[in-house]
């Protein structure tokens, strides 16, 4: 696999705050006129009730079916099957569910479709600026932005009232918190979670201590540094927490995760805004829970800060397999623009435009539907929006995402269960990672 030269992708969260949109009326393209004829399109994605924006779409275009198959979120579920499909030239849906931060990967499998002859000229116009960043590479664009994932932190407001602390607003008070529940609950209550299967989880911690953990040079080179000096902070603030038995390293989205955040036995979670959706979603019918959910800004190394970093951010590509890519490019265009489509998707699944109209959208701050309902009406959505005003504009990611992921949940592993540092972790991490880039054709140093 060759790199394709230029490759990069800047994450600017922070460019959140200037593409909140003046205008009061959504700000809606006019869409393309769809191809003729009957047409069915599969459409791999992970979001809850997807279907419900896929039949929205069916509405507008009766003539195209959108069938919504999901084979698993991300790492776990639909990259493993996307890359075996390019590979083997066969069996890739029509349109696919893809994170910005492996965009780059997949486009130089060379199995992503080019959308630009089949979107308006003006299409990069109704969309957060940084977020169509992620999907272009010159002139090429090879998905539509679907949401960002700016990071904050999900809490019990009953858990920390029932023990008189206070909500936790910097990294030292946070440990501070969770000596105090470790104590009084007896070892019960965790002030938190590691995910120490998600490398992305923890790249939103490291990003926003101001790490950088990729650069692409003026050669078209890479420049990998995952065990900098802040991403060191990060790891080994957490190890500690680990061995001082204050936070768990239940599985993100597992059963037993779920199931100890319900029972209020993990009092908070880092969570990207989609998140606010995923726990709606598996909680809001869990008998018992009795818990009164919020949000609150991510704890900060320094006093008064605002830094924040991002998890996820979705796209919808096309692949070069679809046999209806003109359809396709349409489906994904309307679905993540239109106003139908981004309101359902906030209500459905927490779904955080990249549209810039739908940031603006008073559905956001509606206290009578999910998210903001689960979470006893917070506007839950106005957090999130300040959160990306935080997000370090300049991060960049690298074309090799697959090796990143596997290679950090190795280390990890073997972190956690005390066979080496936090520390040896991420050196380990950065060695492993850097020498099967360059196995795998990436000029990277």
């Amino acid at each position: 696999m060759k790199l394709k030269q230029g490759m990069m992708l800047l994450i600017a969260g922070g460019a959140v705050a200037g593409a909140i949109a003046l205008a009061q009326a959504f700000n809606e393209p006019k869409y393309q006129a769809a191809p003729k004829g009957e047409i069915t399109l599969e459409y791999w994605s992970w979001v809850p009730k997807m279907e419900e924006q896929a039949a929205l779409f069916t509405k507008q275009y009766p003539n195209i079916k959108v069938k919504v198959v999901n084979v698993g979120a991300g790492q776990s579920g639909t990259y493993p099957k996307l890359q075996t499909a390019i590979k083997a030239g066969t069996g890739a849906p029509d349109v696919a569910q893809v994170e910005f931060g492996y965009i780059p990967f997949f486009a130089s499998t060379g199995g992503l479709a080019d959308l630009t002859k089949y979107l308006p000229s003006d299409a990069k116009n109704y969309f957060v600026p940084w977020t169509w960043s992620q999907v272009s590479q010159g002139k090429a664009v090879y998905g539509i932005p679907q949401d960002q994932g700016p990071f904050a932190m999900i809490y019990r407001k009953d858990i920390f009232d029932k023990y008189k602390i206070a909500v936790p607003t910097t990294w030292n008070e946070y440990e501070a918190a969770g000596k105090k529940l470790f104590e009084a609950s007896g070892g019960k209550v965790k002030i938190g979670n590691f995910f120490s299967t998600f490398a992305p989880w923890f790249t939103a911690l490291a990003w926003a201590n101001g790490a950088q953990f990729w650069k692409l040079n003026t050669d078209g080179s890479y420049t990998q540094t995952l065990n900098s000096a802040a991403a060191k902070q990060v790891a080994n603030y957490w190890g500690r927490l680990l061995e001082k038995k204050y936070v768990s390293t239940l599985g993100a989205f597992s059963a037993d995760f779920w199931n100890a955040v319900s029972k209020g036995e993990v009092a908070t979670s880092m969570e990207a805004a989609w998140g606010t959706g995923s726990f709606a979603g598996s909680l809001e019918k869990n008998p018992g829970v009795g818990a009164e959910y919020r949000v609150a800004p991510l704890p900060q190394w320094k006093k008064g800060g605002t830094a924040s970093g991002n998890w996820g951010g979705s796209t919808a590509v096309v692949t070069t397999q679809s046999k209806n890519p003109e359809a396709a490019a349409l489906f994904a265009y309307w679905l993540m623009s239109s106003k139908a489509s981004v309101v359902q998707g906030w209500k459905g699944a927490g779904v955080f435009p990249a549209a810039s109209a739908g940031l603006d959208l008073p559905e956001l701050s509606d206290k009578t539907s999910n998210p903001s309902k689960f979470f006893d009406g917070q506007n839950v959505a106005a957090v999130y929006k300040e959160a990306g005003k935080g997000v370090n504009t300049r991060f960049q990611w690298s074309p090799w995402a697959p090796t990143v992921d596997a290679s950090f949940q190795k280390q990890m592993d073997l972190a956690v269960n005390g066979k080496q540092s936090f520390a040896d972790a991420l050196d380990n991490w950065q060695a492993e990672t850097l020498t099967k880039a360059k196995a795998d054709g990436y000029n990277v140093k």
